[in-house]
């Protein structure tokens, strides 16, 4: 009986013990699965962590790329734009240079055709400039003189002829200078008009007015400023109108003024410039001379008139 009992006590030992080692290696075993699970989680947070990193690295290796991309792009189009700036102000001082050269060689033009005049007709007052706004480069002049009467001709060809070339004849003068010689009534030459009253007036600009009366189907505007009588013509069939021109007249006169003259002396518009028309007429004395220049245009008239010498 004894006997049999420490047999069951050594068998409920035994299976103790191996109770024991069975709940150890199992503890062993989920300890190991375990760690290996945390390996397994470690390893994915890491490779996560290595991608996203990598990632990161790319944007910001296309970022860069992008960026010196754009600072490349952003230079090239800075030095183009330079180049191009440089190019246009080359252009410009290229075109000034051409402008500068081709006025100074027109200035030349009048200036040595005006010298030659001077020895041909010692004397004689004579414009330094033509008066144009275009058309200098063609610049011919011709002339006559008697004993009487010198008569210049100022005209713009095809091309520049030398100083009364016979072909001048045939091209329309813009311009005619004449200078009348040894003359005892200035008077009968000048044609100066008097300030005239009872006539109905008329403002031309400023304080400065004047008298409008009408014949012979045209409307006359006459107005005088010192030594000079002024005096618009305008045709009533053409349906002109005389103010306008004489407001433009008095604005010309007030801005380059007339010649010295040793008697009363005038001016004298038609309305309407034209090419070869000729329909301002200024008339002054100088001297025992009376000078008339006659012009298409009485811009181009005063322009020459102030520079007369």
């Amino acid at each position: 009986m004894k006997k049999n009992r420490k047999n069951l006590a050594l068998l409920l030992l035994a299976a103790s013990l191996l109770a024991g080692c069975a709940g150890q290696s199992n503890s062993q075993s989920s300890q190991s699965s375990q760690a290996k699970s945390e390996k397994k989680a470690e390893s994915k947070a890491s490779s996560k962590s290595a991608a996203k990193s990598a990632a990161s690295s790319a944007v910001s290796s296309t970022k860069s790329s992008s960026s010196q991309a754009s600072s490349k792009s952003a230079a090239k189009s800075a030095a183009s734009s330079a180049v191009s700036s440089t190019k246009s102000s080359s252009s410009r001082a290229s075109s000034k240079s051409a402008a500068s050269s081709s006025q100074r060689a027109d200035a030349n033009r009048m200036g040595t055709l005006t010298s030659q005049l001077r020895v041909k007709l010692p004397g004689m007052l004579l414009p330094a400039a033509d008066g144009l706004g275009q058309g200098s480069s063609n610049l011919n002049i011709r002339y006559t003189s008697s004993s009487s009467q010198n008569v210049v001709y100022y005209s713009v060809g095809n091309s520049p002829l030398a100083l009364n070339d016979s072909r001048i004849a045939s091209e329309k003068p813009y311009a005619v200078l004449t200078e009348n010689k040894n003359v005892a009534d200035a008077s009968s030459l000048i044609n100066y008009q008097e300030p005239k009253t009872g006539l109905p007036a008329v403002k031309i600009a400023g304080n400065v007015t004047g008298t409008e009366e009408g014949a012979a189907g045209s409307t006359y505007l006459q107005f005088n400023q010192g030594q000079w009588s002024f005096v618009v013509r305008a045709s009533n069939v053409q349906g002109q109108k005389p103010l306008p021109t004489a407001q433009k007249l008095l604005a010309l006169y007030q801005q380059y003024g007339l010649p010295d003259t040793a008697a009363k002396s005038s001016v004298q518009v038609d309305v309407g410039e034209s090419l070869g028309s000729l329909n301002t007429v200024i008339t002054w004395a100088k001297g025992s001379s009376v000078y008339q220049l006659k012009a298409h245009s009485t811009e181009t008239a005063f322009k020459m008139l102030k520079s007369l010498n």
